[in-house]
Parts: C-alpha cells; sequence; structure tokens
C-alpha cells in the first residue's frame, strides 16, 4: 500500500472493528496510566490548579478545531483515495490559520489571563498553551493518513506516547513542587514528541501546496461539520469557559475533576465516534450495512461503559475520600450529575457520527446548535439557583433531550435500525451488578480494601450476569473482534 492509498474495501470491516479493539487496548492502557497519575495530581495539586490547567486547555483544544476548517473530516469521509495534493493543500491552509490565530491570542494573553482570573503568571501560563496548540495542529495531516487506512495500532503507539508522556512528565513536576507549571510544561513537551512520532509513523513529509479548486471542494463539506465540531467544543468546555468567568478557579477545578473522573469510561464513546467516522462512510450508500455497524458500535459501548459509569457512581464517595483525598469532596455532587452526562455520549457520540458519515453535517450541526445553546441558558439559569454545580447540571438535562433528539433523527434515516436488542442485556446486567455494589457500600465499612473487593466482586457478578444473559453471541462477537490481532497490529 502507498503512504496515500486506500485500502482494500473488502477489508473494511474487519480493519474497522480490529481499530476499536486496538483503541479499546489503548484506551485500558491510558486508563490504568492515568488513574495512577491523576490520584497522584489531585493529592499533589490543588483544585485551584486544575482549574487555571482546565482555563488555559480550552485554548488549545478550541485552536485544534478552528484551525482544521473540518478539512479533515471531509478527507476522511470523501469516497476516493485522498491524493499528495489534497494533503498538501489541508496542511497549508491549517498552518496559516493556526499562524494567524497565534499571533492574535498572543496579543490578547494579557486581557484573557486578566478576565479569567489566572493571576500574575497567567499571560505565560496561556503562550505556553498556544505553542502547544501549534504542535497539535502539526500532527493532523499525518493523522489524516493513518486513520484513512484505518491504521488504529500505530495511532494508538502516537496516542499512547502523548499521554504517558504528559502524565509521566506532569507527576515528576508536580512532585519537585511546580505546582499548576506541571501541567503545562507536561503539555508542551508531550505534544512535541508525539507530533514528530505522528510523521515518522506516517511516512509523510510536511509540504506546503494550495489547489483553490480542491480547497473550496472540501470546504463545502467541511465548514458544516467543523461550525457543529465548534458546538461541541463550546458544550464540552462550557465549565472553564463560562464557569471560569462566572465562578472562582477553585470551583472549575472541582468541576472539572468531576467530568474527568465521570468520563474515564465515557471517553470510549470518542474512540468508537472517531473510528466509526472513516468506517461508516464507506457504507454510506448501503443503509443495512451501516445499520448493522451502527448497532455494533453502540452494543459495545453498553457492555463496557456503562457497568464503568454505574460503578463510579455506586463507588463515589469512598472513591474520594480513599482515593483522592476529602479536599475533593465538593466536586461530589457535580460527579453524580456529569455521570448522567457521560452516559448519554454512549448513544450520541456514535450516532452523531453516523450523521457526518452519511454527509449530513448540517443537519448534525443543527442538532448541536440548539444543543450547546440549551446548555449555555440552563447552565446560566442553574448557576444562580444552586451554585457551581448548576453548571453540572445543565450538562445532565440537555443530555437526556439530545439523546432522544438524536435517536428520533436517526430512526427516520435509517429505518432499519435496531438499538433496544443490541443494549437490554448489558443494560440490566450493569443495574443489577452495580445496584448490590450500592447496597452493599452501605452496610460496610470503608477501607481500600474494601473498596478493590468491590470493585472486583461488581466486575464479576457484572460478567456473569451478562454471561448467562447472552453467552452463545458474546462467544460469537469476541471470535470476530480479536481475529488476527497481531496481523491487524501490523497492517
Amino acid at each position: 500500500m502507498s503512504v496515500l492509498g486506500d485500502i482494500d474495501p473488502s477489508l473494511i470491516g474487519g480493519r474497522a472493528v480490529r481499530g476499536v479493539a486496538f483503541l479499546i487496548l489503548r484506551y485500558a492502557g491510558i486508563r490504568i496510566l492515568g488513574l495512577a497519575a491523576n490520584i497522584s495530581l489531585s493529592r499533589l495539586l490543588s483544585p485551584q490548579a486544575f482549574g487555571i490547567y482546565a482555563i488555559t486547555l480550552s485554548l488549545l483544544v478550541l485552536l485544534s478545531f478552528v484551525a482544521d476548517f473540518g478539512l479533515s473530516a471531509s478527507l476522511l469521509q470523501q469516497r476516493k483515495a485522498i491524493s499528495e495534493r489534497d494533503l498538501r493543500t489541508v496542511f497549508t491552509a491549517q498552518q496559516l490559520l493556526v499562524l494567524s490565530l497565534l499571533v492574535i491570542l498572543f496579543l490578547l494573553a494579557p486581557v484573557l489571563a486578566a478576565t479569567y482570573h489566572l493571576g500574575g503568571m497567567g499571560i505565560w501560563f496561556i503562550r505556553l498553551m498556544l505553542v502547544a496548540g501549534l504542535f497539535s495542529s502539526l500532527r493532523t495531516a499525518p493523522t489524516i493518513i493513518l486513520e484513512r487506512q484505518l491504521r488504529y495500532g500505530q495511532l494508538s503507539v502516537i496516542e499512547l506516547a502523548d499521554f504517558g508522556l504528559f502524565q509521566l512528565t506532569a507527576v515528576i513536576l508536580a512532585f519537585a513542587g511546580y505546582g499548576v507549571w506541571s501541567f503545562l510544561l507536561a503539555v508542551l513537551i508531550a505534544k512535541f514528541v508525539s507530533t514528530l512520532l505522528a510523521y515518522g509513523l506516517a511516512r509523510w513529509t510536511p509540504a506546503f501546496g494550495f489547489d483553490p479548486a480542491r480547497f473550496a471542494g472540501l470546504w463545502r463539506f467541511g465548514l458544516p461539520f467543523q461550525l457543529s465540531w465548534l458546538t461541541f467544543f463550546l458544550r464540552d468546555y462550557m465549565i472553564p469557559i463560562l464557569g471560569g468567568l462566572l465562578v472562582t478557579t477553585t470551583q472549575v477545578g472541582y468541576l472539572n475533576w468531576a467530568l474527568a473522573l465521570a468520563g474515564v469510561p465515557g471517553q470510549l464513546a470518542q474512540i468508537v465516534g472517531r473510528v466509526t467516522l472513516p468506517a461508516f462512510a464507506r457504507y454510506q450508500d448501503r443503509p443495512a450495512a451501516l445499520s448493522r455497524a451502527v448497532e455494533q458500535s453502540i452494543r459495545g459501548l453498553f457492555i463496557t461503559a456503562i457497568p464503568l459509569h454505574l460503578t463510579i457512581v455506586a463507588l463515589a464517595p469512598w472513591l474520594i475520600q480513599l482515593v483522592f483525598s476529602d479536599k475533593w469532596l465538593p466536586a461530589l455532587p457535580a460527579l453524580y450529575l456529569l455521570s448522567i452526562h457521560w452516559s448519554g455520549a454512549n448513544l450520541t457520540s456514535p450516532l452523531v457520527s453516523t450523521l457526518n458519515a452519511m454527509g449530513r453535517a448540517r443537519l448534525g450541526l443543527a442538532l448541536s446548535a440548539v444543543w450547546t445553546a440549551a446548555t449555555f441558558a440552563l447552565a446560566l439559569l442553574f448557576l444562580h439557583r444552586f451554585g457551581f454545580v448548576g453548571i453540572a447540571l445543565a450538562y445532565s438535562v440537555t443530555m437526556i433531550g439530545a439523546a432522544a433528539a438524536v435517536l428520533v433523527t436517526i430512526h427516520r434515516l435509517l429505518p432499519e435500525l435496531r438499538l433496544w436488542p443490541q443494549v437490554r442485556a448489558p443494560l440490566a446486567a450493569a443495574l443489577l451488578a452495580s445496584g448490590g455494589c450500592f447496597g452493599l457500600r452501605q452496610l460496610l465499612n470503608p477501607s481500600v480494601v474494601t473498596l478493590l473487593a468491590l470493585l472486583l466482586a461488581t466486575g464479576l457478578v457484572y460478567a456473569a450476569i451478562l454471561w448467562v444473559m447472552e453467552g452463545r453471541r458474546l462467544r460469537t462477537e469476541l471470535r470476530t473482534v480479536f481475529r488476527r490481532p497481531v496481523a491487524a497490529a501490523v497492517e
């Protein structure tokens, strides 16, 4: 296969399924590493440091979203193979926009630091994060190549390096007493190294070039798609964007910490959404095959993510007291509410990817815009009544409405889609296992040993119940997912 060549169509289904498996394995490795690092950082650093990091991180993410133009999604979604001209056009357009934004935001750094109460060093917090954003944008082109060819084994290596280097550096610097600088310097180092690794694995050399006709064609799809992602950004980063203006940096820290902990299983939905856009796009002219692929994706999320969500809720007070320290107890109500938000993402993420893969980016944009506007409006309303926890409440309420709206929309476009038979057994098993865990927690005294025992017991009970309900089906699915894993890693 050439550097930019597409894979054989007969390999799409198998490689997409194995791609999800690879990314889930990557996710497991990242979560184990991330959990250890998060425990250390939560004990070493203050909620205020977490709040400052969340606010400045939103600038990096904004830079990545805006600079993309939606051109990456256009290349992933198009039917024909991408060319060198396509890639150079995207690379050139993105870097021109990134550099323009960097200059503007560098100049605005003093104003932003004062507005978000970041203190005397806030200007340099912001500017360091902007440099990290430049490295992140440079990684887009090689990532397109790897995603287009569904080479998720290599993408996993890049992301493990990025995440692992960030966590390791942040913990070392926190132990050394660098405070909030631990986060900022770690981001900068991790983005730089992972960008170099991405170019090496994709075997593509950065090159400038611009084809106005190709840019116009890609932009027609990319603009509504990227506007849709901009609404996701505004909603997903509402805590630092809005909270940073209206509540203290410490309260932003509580909210963002709760969002991260509740999102440990929820990030599986983002993994599946990432695989499904390029994979589903190949099925856009085959509604029956697309329906089956969507069903498999959502079923996989309900089997893996939903029991984790419910177990975190059942054990949340013990997790905070015994693992992260009592200073995070004010975040407990937000953790409960944000778990609802992340649970809903197991439906919305793959379904929105389905809309985009079908070329319905404008419809996805309309749904997302309404969702984001409602979240902001409710956050402002609840903030005055419930304090900073009101922002978490707004997330949970609007997620319920959004999930219902996306389900109705998708069923109109894919009437053959049948989700309930895919999720009812995993959902029932997760409710029974986590319900038993919650009941036992009320009867037992908190200790690390008891916490670990409950976690293990809940996982075993869940697996046993699900196996009793769907053992034959699970055996078939496991054989499909793990078929030829070594060969898939090389592809």
